[in-house]
């Protein structure tokens, strides 16, 4: 390698550290999404790794399938990352319905899956069978504000 290509390579790693640090402190792009700029900068950081790693004269399209793999890579830790974050929300809406009941007199069941979705519950009241629903981001009271065995 050439020393203009070596300087050329030092820079190029120095300038995408960089971009990867200014994404993830955004203030100089304050009008990307917080999880757009992480998503970028991770996937850079992905490329930057895959690339150092490649042995001298690899073909253009295995360095472009490198490309393609650290956008995967970053965007599957992106969804992991969404989908704990769901079902964080979700707990702490079942813990706040079921704390709400409680305060009403209410006694609730066992929390039952929604039919066809995977983030919905709702748990029916055993003495007056009103139900809450719950999602990762509503709660729906259907309970009357004090418990009346029906």
């Amino acid at each position: 390698m050439s020393k203009e290509a070596e300087a050329e390579l030092v820079h190029l790693k120095m300038a995408l550290s960089y971009l990867i640090g200014l994404l993830e402190e955004g203030s100089l792009v304050p009008r990307y999404h917080e999880a757009t700029r992480r998503e970028i900068g991770e996937a850079l950081g992905h490329l930057m790794v895959k690339v150092a790693g490649l042995p001298e004269g690899v073909p253009d399209n295995l360095v472009q399938a490198t490309a393609v793999r650290a956008i995967v890579e970053a965007a599957d830790k992106h969804n992991l990352a969404e989908q704990e974050k769901r079902v964080e929300d979700l707990a702490r809406h079942m813990r706040e319905a079921e704390a709400g009941a409680s305060i009403r007199g209410h006694i609730l069941g066992a929390w039952e899956q929604v039919t066809g979705s995977d983030m919905e519950y709702q748990a029916t009241c055993t003495r007056c069978g009103g139900f809450v629903y719950v999602s990762h981001t509503n709660i729906y009271n259907l309970l009357l504000d004090s418990c009346e065995r029906l």
